[in-house]
């Protein structure tokens, strides 16, 4: 089936799914760093303070994501995403309104939690579970929320900015979610045979300690835990820090600004070719090659100086961005099953919040004690190729029923 034939014939699911991960950006921190210099006035923060705050409503999402990530795996799918947009709906209105820090730090907890976990959690799960021969296409679609949020939602938030008060802003915002993601996902998640048949499974499945014992007991996890981190941790750290520390790598924030548009692309294209990958060659056997465009990027990073070296770093990390966006889900949902998805997910989502959580301390600690960005780059570089290196392991393994393993 092609692209446009599987698009036809299950656009409501889909279109369910990009309406998600296209809403989560309203949790991510591109778009929330528009604010902070209008947060640091208002609520009188220094760039530390806020920092604090920031990563105290971060870290306190990937606390609760596991628990409230595996409910997708015990109740019905509209109830359950109509609680999670009902969710990110009001950390819109907490934040138009707040007004004292303890308001601010509760918003950014919700916006990271429903905007930046849950939302994508629903779409790419959903995914992951209602669809079997067509999961890699079903997860590439979907994904494609991510960088078209990424690439429209920072301009229009702007332009709103230079018009209106913050404030203001965010009740738009609120509105958007209220008359656009509600009335969208409430029409297009329907009861269907399909969705009753997996929801009917679904119930028969393991209780949720159960469903973490089979997760951490699991061999394979080894080989995949460091190249499924090591991408979100260097990412966050490094575009953090990039525009700062331009001058030492050659470029300028214009040219890094620029540079975005070959991520974006990338990230795109590769994560639609990605998805017939996954149907034909299972993502288990494709996992250990989705590092290799970051690996070649970080290298041209680390060793060219010139403005051209920027397009090409970009654009081959958000290539491999795009490949994990759609392996990754696959992947789990080839490890343990359909029946458990939810738990895994949210599980490796806090892992992976954490992770990121960490990556501006430490990136931010080397360049104070003088580390240089290209020596970075180059920690980066060896330490993705270790990861690499490392999920070759998978190929020693083949995957048994319910996500067991024999090697």
């Amino acid at each position: 089936m092609t692209y446009l034939e599987f698009a036809l014939k299950e656009k409501r699911l889909l279109s369910f799914a990009v309406s998600f991960t296209f809403f989560s950006s309203f949790g991510q921190t591109f778009l929330i760093s528009l604010f902070v210099p209008f947060y640091l006035a208002t609520f009188e923060l220094t760039n530390t303070s806020f920092g604090m705050l920031y990563s105290a409503a971060t870290l306190g999402s990937a606390f609760v994501l596991p628990y409230l990530g595996q409910w997708i795996d015990r109740i019905p799918l509209r109830q359950y995403s109509m609680a999670v947009a009902g969710g990110l709906l009001s950390a819109a209105v907490l934040m138009a309104i707040s007004w004292h820090i303890s308001v601010l730090l509760l918003s950014l907890f919700l916006l990271r939690l429903m905007g930046q976990g849950l939302s994508g959690h629903t779409a790419q799960t959903t995914m992951a579970r209602f669809y079997d021969h067509q999961r890699g296409k079903a997860l590439s679609i979907s994904s494609m929320g991510f960088p078209i949020g990424e690439g429209i939602l920072p301009v229009a938030v702007a332009g709103l900015l230079a018009v209106f008060h913050w404030r203001v802003t965010w009740g738009i915002i609120a509105a958007a979610i209220a008359f656009g993601l509600i009335p969208i996902i409430w029409k297009l998640i329907k009861k269907s045979r399909t969705v009753e048949e997996k929801e009917e499974k679904r119930r028969r499945e393991k209780s949720t300690w159960e469903s973490y014992k089979t997760i951490l007991s699991d061999k394979r996890l080894f080989f995949v835990i460091p190249a499924t981190l090591l991408p979100p941790f260097w990412v966050t750290g490094l575009f953090l820090y990039q525009v700062a520390a331009a001058d030492q790598l050659g470029w300028t924030a214009g040219i890094i600004a620029s540079a975005f548009i070959a991520f974006a692309a990338a990230r795109i294209t590769l994560g639609l070719i990605t998805g017939p990958w996954v149907d034909r060659f299972s993502a288990q056997k494709i996992f250990p090659f989705f590092l290799i465009p970051m690996i070649i990027g970080l290298f041209i990073g680390a060793m060219y100086s010139q403005p051209w070296s920027a397009f090409i770093y970009m654009g081959l990390i958000g290539a491999s961005l795009g490949m994990s966006g759609t392996i990754k889900s696959a992947l789990w949902a080839e490890m343990f099953g359909t029946g458990m998805i939810g738990t895994v997910r949210s599980l490796f989502s806090s892992i992976m919040v954490f992770s990121t959580a960490m990556s501006p301390f430490l990136l931010g600690w080397w360049l104070d004690i003088g580390m240089t960005m290209p020596t970075i780059l180059n920690i980066a570089l060896y330490t993705t190729i270790a990861g690499a290196v490392l999920s070759l392991g998978l190929f020693y393994f083949d995957g048994g029923e319910n996500g067991t393993s024999t090697p």
